[in-house]
This record gives structure tokens, C-alpha cells and sequence, in this order.
């Protein structure tokens, strides 16, 4: 089912899938809108079972307000709900088809991941966009508007199946689908239902896609929260998040001196890491791509990282937590394995060798290190250092 929203109208205050129809609109009668053929070839992509709201900026009867900032308010706010953007170009510069205004919109919302967008080949002026387009996205810009029209439904319906809850409600009407759908999204927001508390408002500040697997990796995402148990509302945060990560603590322990026990840890340069050696130390660890348990993603990055292949019976499960509460979302599933020392010194002769390990195609290189944990503060961050004495002196 479509429901039709022009300008100036009220969106719906819940739905399954929102799509606004982003592109040049004729203000003269030089032209004709391409609106109404998009609308038509919508109803034939579209499911029956899916419930989908098209934003439409143009006057349902034709006439546009004397205030022009009603315009543009109505265009912006309907752009940040929408879950996903269909531009479509047909920029003719001799006609009143320009599209000035949907080059602004295009640039905003091009790294969103919810933008996609096509031209017909005699358009004006749009090499430029082709370009951004494939360089951001690495997909080809449509060559037909039914071409466009397809990809948008595939993409929304294919979201929408990865929802437990695809049906949005007031406030969470502003968070897309392709944040909407994540497990990290969902495990936060989870966490905030059952205390009363809800989203008032929302704005998607940035992502980071991984294009060769159509995946929403992290995003930052401005939060209005009601906080239930204060009766008000908290408007001047927002949220960092990303896949939960599995993280182990592979270490020998001394037989008299747990001081003098040894963990290994990875050493690797990462961006943000504000360290002496311009290199971030921590234990193995990290995400998937692949959707997986997390004592197997914790198996297999402990062995891409260090080269340990440990049997699974030998991790012992330490819990889950959050690692930096006040910044990012994402849970650490923390495990440990106690190592014994002929494994320790096999470690210390790969260390020896020189070699190096890590996923080359991610840019990742990573070196293996051992020290005792009465020396470890001077290496890794507060949180790792929290899990490692967790693990060694918290053993039973």
C-alpha cells in the first residue's frame, strides 16, 4: 500500500518504509513533473504486505505557499525521515527542470547510504553526480527511472525483512531503516523500552557503509530521548555505535605471583590511538561482517591476530559490558583462556620472528606482544586493563 504525501501535508504518525522523491520540479509550465510516472511504477515494484509513504514535494493541488521557508522546512524535515531518497534527474537547463536545489540535497545525503540515484542519458550537467555517486556508493547511476525505481524497492524490502519491528512509531519515525535494522541499533533501543524511556526525535548525523557487502558498519545519530524516570526530555546528546565485539584474554598465569603472569596482546596502529608509540596495544578481538556467536567471532579473531587455534571448551566466559558507556553503544562478550607456558613460549618465538598478522585487504597489520600484568598499565587503556586484572584475579 502507498500513501501519498505532498507538501506542506502531514506524514503519517506510523508506517513500515518512507521514500522521498528527490529531483528537479517544474515551476512554469515548460515542463512536466516526473513525479506522477514514479508514483505509477512504485505501485507496480511495490509488496501489497508493505505499508510505504512517498514524500512528494510538490503542492497537491498545485499551489505552492507565498512563504517560501515552508517550502523548504516541509523538505527538510521529510528528507530526514525518509528511509530511503529516489533522485531522479532529468535536468533539462533549458526548461525549468534545472534542479539547482537537488544538487544541495544529492551532496547531503550522497554518504548516507539511503540515497539512490539515476538520470536519463540526454540530462544536463550531471557527469559530476555520476562521478560522486559511483565514487561514494561504487554503484552506477540508473539509466531509466524504472531501473531506479527497482533497486529503491529491492533495498527498502530487503530492510524491512531484517526488521523484528519494521513498524515505526512518532519519534522513531526519524531513524532510517538502515540504521533501524542494525542489531546495534535495536540492542540500544531495546535497552531503553522496558525503563519507559523513548525516542522524541532523531537526526542521522553520519554512517559508514561498507559498500562490497551492502553493510551499515557504524553511524552517529543526534537523539531527543524522554527520560521517564526524570519526566523530561534530554535533546543535547547523541549516540555513537557499532557492532558488538568479541574480545580474549589469552594469558599464563604464574603458579605464585599473579603479578608476574603474562598476557599477550596486539599491537596495531589505529587512528585514534594517542600513545607514545603512535600504536594502539589491546587484547585480540574485534567484529564480523557475518552474522555469528561470540565465542566463535572470538575463536577466529583470536587465531587471525595471534595464529592460536584453542579448543572451545578452554574459553571461559567473563560477561558482556558496555566499554565506553558515555561515547559508543557496543558491548564487549569478553572471554579468557589461561595458556600454558610451553603455548606462551611458542608466542614468544613467532614474536621473535618477526612476523606479522591481520586481514591485508582491510589494511590491517598486526604484531604480537607478551608482557606481565604488573607492567600492562603502561600500554593498554583503561578498559582493557579492567578486563585483564578482571581475568586474572577474578578466575573462578
Amino acid at each position: 500500500m502507498i500513501t501519498e504525501v505532498y507538501a506542506y501535508e502531514i506524514a503519517p504518525s506510523s508506517y513500515q518504509a518512507s521514500l522521498f522523491l528527490v529531483g528537479p520540479t517544474p515551476r512554469t509550465d515548460d515542463a512536466q513533473s516526473w513525479r506522477p510516472q514514479a508514483l505509477q511504477l512504485l505501485s507496480q515494484y511495490i509488496d501489497n504486505n508493505i505499508d510505504l509513504v512517498v514524500f512528494i514535494p510538490e503542492p497537491r493541488n498545485g499551489v505552492y505557499s507565498s512563504n517560501y521557508l515552508d517550502q523548504v522546512e516541509w523538505e527538510t524535515q521529510h528528507l530526514e525521515m525518509a528511509d530511503a531518497l529516489l533522485a531522479w534527474v532529468p535536468r533539462d537547463m533549458k526548461t525549468s527542470l534545472k534542479g539547482l536545489t537537488t544538487n544541495i540535497e544529492f551532496g547531503r545525503y550522497v554518504e548516507s547510504g539511503k540515497l539512490f540515484y539515476g538520470r536519463p542519458d540526454q540530462a544536463d550537467n550531471v557527469r559530476y553526480l555520476d562521478w560522486m555517486y559511483h565514487q561514494v556508493t561504487k554503484r552506477q547511476a540508473a539509466d531509466t527511472l524504472a531501473q531506479l525505481v527497482g533497486e529503491v524497492i529491492t533495498y527498502l524490502q530487503q530492510l524491512l525483512s531484517e526488521c523484528d519491528k519494521p513498524i515505526r512509531e512518532a519519534g522513531e519515525r526519524y531513524v532510517p531503516l538502515n540504521i533501524w535494522s542494525t542489531p546495534p541499533f535495536q540492542n540500544w533501543y531495546r535497552s531503553q523500552q522496558p525503563i519507559g524511556n523513548r525516542l522524541v526525535s532523531a537526526k542521522l548525523l553520519w554512517t559508514f557503509v561498507i559498500h562490497k557487502v551492502n553493510l551499515t558498519f557504524a553511524y552517529a545519530l543526534h537523539v531527543d530521548m524522554w527520560i521517564a524516570a526524570e519526566n523530561r526530555i534530554k535533546s543535547n546528546e547523541f549516540i555513537i555505535s557499532r557492532p558488538d565485539i568479541s574480545v580474549v584474554v589469552p594469558y599464563w598465569k604464574h603458579p605464585t605471583d599473579p603479578l608476574a603472569s603474562e598476557v599477550i596482546l596486539i599491537k596495531e596502529f589505529r587512528s585514534p590511538g594517542r600513545t607514545k608509540d603512535g600504536f594502539v596495544h589491546e587484547l585480540p578481538g574485534g567484529s564480523s561482517f557475518k552474522k555469528g556467536e561470540p565465542l566463535q567471532i572470538a575463536s577466529d579473531e583470536l587465531h587471525e591476530e595471534t595464529n592460536l587455534k584453542i579448543s572451545a571448551e578452554r574459553f571461559r566466559y567473563l560477561g558482556s559490558k558496555q566499554l565506553a558507556a558515555t561515547w559508543s553503544t557496543h558491548f564487549a562478550d569478553v572471554y579468557a583462556i589461561e595458556l600454558e607456558q610451553y603455548e606462551m613460549e611458542q608466542i614468544k618465538q613467532v614474536i621473535a620472528s618477526g612476523k606479522t598478522f591481520g586481514v591485508q585487504e582491510d589494511t590491517e597489520k598486526t604484531y604480537i606482544e607478551v608482557h606481565p600484568v604488573k607492567e600492562i598499565g603502561q600500554y593498554v587503556d583503561w578498559s582493557m586493563e579492567g578486563i585483564i586484572y578482571h581475568a586474572i584475579f577474578n578466575n573462578e
